[in-house]
């Protein structure tokens, strides 16, 4: 029992790392006049020359502007009024991310509302908490029926 319980959280470990290698993440600055999105894969690497499209926070289907990323990995837009712009970045290859950005009324450059993802390692800290924390709980009801 105890091998069985090893190896499936060592093969659970070892899905989730091919996974992160490329995950798409993507954050945003306002920076006045402009709203600056950052895209990056797992953290790290830089996500060049995808696909970029704004969308007014009219609920509009059109898009308000679109383009690449810059080598960095790096978009910018000039909004032209308050409120929730989505941004959508895709690299055409299964990786997505969508981004809303709250732009006040003044643009003053405070801080986008959209939250970064939460680092790679604290998912895999979670990951393992849960694998640890269900086996525990498990072991502890089989016992008590025992």
């Amino acid at each position: 029992m105890t091998h069985a319980l090893i190896l499936s959280c060592l093969l659970a470990l070892a899905a989730t790392f091919p996974g992160f290698a490329h995950e798409l993440e993507a954050t945003a600055a306002l920076t006045p006049p402009a709203v600056v999105v950052r895209a990056r894969y797992g953290g790290s690497e830089p996500v060049a020359f995808v696909k970029v499209q704004v969308l007014a926070p009219q609920g509009s289907p059109v898009e308000y502007q679109n383009g690449l990323t810059d080598r960095n990995g790096q978009f910018s837009f000039v909004p032209d009024g308050p409120g929730a712009w989505r941004v959508l970045v895709d690299d055409e290859e299964g990786h997505r991310r969508e981004l809303t950005v709250s732009v006040p009324s003044p643009f003053e450059g405070a801080a986008a509302n959209a939250a970064p993802a939460p680092d790679r390692w604290m998912r895999v800290l979670t990951g393992l908490s849960l694998m640890v924390g269900l086996t525990g709980f498990l072991y502890g009801w089989k016992s008590r029926r025992g």
